[in-house]
C-alpha cells in the first residue's frame, strides 16, 4: 500500500469515528425565528406565534421577544402582547446599544393599553376560607391577583375554587377581545357533609332493639307464586304453539289449492309456488310442535311447584291437565280448584 493511500484511509476512518455534535440552541432558535417570519408573511398568525415562542425559549433574544409581542398583537391577544412589550422594555432599559428596541417596546406597550380587556375575580371575606385555591382555565391565580383588575386575552374562561372540606365551585365567563371588563364573584362555599363515625360516645348506652321483626314470607307462598307464574308462561307457550300450528294448516291448504289435493302441479310456476307454501307449512308445523311441547313441559313444572309447596292449612287445591292430540293440532285443558 502506498503512503498516499494510507493517508486517505486514515482520514476517512477518522471522519467516521468522530462523534456528531448536538446543534447549539442558537441554531435551533434561528431556524424557528425564520419559520415564524415566513408564517407571518403567509398570514398564518397563530402558527407564527408558536414558532416565535419556541425560538425565544431556545435563545432569549430581544428581537425575538419583540416579534413575539407583535405576533400576539396581530392575533388580537392584546394582554399577552402588552406583557411581552413590557418585558422587552425592562430587558433593554439602561442599555444604550439597545435604545431603539427599548423605545419601540415602550411605545407599543403604551399604545396597547387602550385595547386591553380586564377580568376581576372578587373574593369577599366570607368566601376567603382557609386553603382556598382559585384557577383560571386550570392555571393557578395568585392570591395577590384576587379583587384586582387583571388584563387578559379575549376568550372563554372557566373559574374554579376549591378548599379542603368544602364543595368545589366553578363558573364560566366570556371576555371580549378589546376594551371589555368582566368580573366573577366567588360565592360562600358549602361544607361537605361529615362522614358518619363508627365510634360510640362514652355517655351513650346502646340497647338491643325490642321491636319484633316481621316474619319472613312462608316458603309455601313463594313457591306457589313461582308455580303460578310458571303455569301461566307454559300456557302462553302452548297457545302460541297452537296458533302457529293453525297457520301451518292454512299454508298446507293453500298449497293444495294451487297444486291440487295430491300436490301434483301442472306448471313450473305452480310448482314453485306450491313448494314455497309446503316449506312454509312444514316450518310452522315444526315450530308449533316445539312451542307446544315446551309449553306442556313448563306447565308441568309449574304444577309440581304448586302441588309440592308446604301448606299451613289443610285445604288443598286440585288441578287436572288434559292434553289432546288430533290431526288438526294439539290442545291442552287445565282445570281444578285452587
Amino acid at each position: 500500500m502506498s503512503t498516499a493511500s494510507a493517508g486517505i484511509f486514515l482520514v476517512v476512518a477518522f471522519g467516521v469515528a468522530t462523534p456528531a455534535h448536538a446543534q447549539p440552541a442558537s441554531v435551533q432558535a434561528e431556524q424557528l425565528f425564520r419559520q415564524g417570519k415566513k408564517l407571518m408573511g403567509e398570514g398564518k398568525i397563530a402558527e407564527a406565534c408558536k414558532a416565535f415562542e419556541g425560538s425565544y425559549r431556545k435563545d432569549e433574544a430581544v428581537s425575538t421577544l419583540l416579534n413575539l409581542a407583535d405576533c400576539r398583537e396581530k392575533n388580537k391577544q392584546y394582554a399577552s402582547a402588552w406583557g411581552y412589550f413590557l418585558d422587552a422594555e425592562r430587558t433593554t432599559r439602561g442599555d444604550a446599544s439597545q435604545a431603539t428596541f427599548n423605545r419601540t417596546a415602550r411605545e407599543r406597550a403604551k399604545a396597547l393599553e387602550a385595547k386591553l380587556s380586564y377580568l376581576i375575580i372578587n373574593v369577599p371575606a366570607e368566601s376567603n376560607i382557609e386553603g382556598l385555591a382559585i384557577t383560571r382555565n386550570g392555571l393557578p391565580v395568585d392570591e395577590a391577583e384576587w379583587n384586582t383588575d387583571i388584563p387578559v386575552d379575549g376568550g372563554d374562561y372557566v373559574i374554579e375554587g376549591k378548599a379542603p372540606g368544602y364543595e368545589a365551585w366553578s363558573t364560566k365567563i366570556s371576555v371580549a377581545e378589546s376594551g371589555d371588563k368582566e368580573s366573577v364573584n366567588v360565592p360562600k362555599f358549602r361544607q361537605r357533609p361529615t362522614a358518619p363515625t363508627d365510634k360510640t360516645p362514652d355517655d351513650v348506652v346502646v340497647r338491643p332493639r325490642l321491636d319484633p321483626t316481621p316474619d319472613a314470607p312462608p316458603v309455601s307462598s313463594s313457591r306457589k307464586t313461582v308455580g303460578k307464574i310458571t303455569i301461566a308462561g307454559g300456557g302462553a307457550l302452548v297457545l302460541g304453539g297452537l296458533a302457529v300450528g293453525y297457520m301451518a294448516q292454512q299454508k298446507w291448504s293453500e298449497a293444495k289449492d294451487v297444486c291440487g289435493a295430491d300436490l301434483v302441479c301442472d306448471s313450473a310456476g305452480e310448482r314453485m309456488t306450491g313448494q314455497e307454501l309446503v316449506d312454509a307449512a312444514r316450518f310452522r308445523g315444526n315450530l308449533s310442535t316445539i312451542l307446544t311441547g315446551a309449553g306442556i313441559a313448563t306447565v308441568g313444572v309449574g304444577v309440581v311447584l304448586w302441588v309440592t309447596a308446604p301448606k299451613k292449612e289443610s285445604r288443598r287445591g286440585s288441578i287436572a291437565i288434559m292434553p289432546s292430540v288430533s290431526p288438526e293440532g294439539v290442545a291442552l285443558a287445565i282445570g281444578g280448584a285452587l
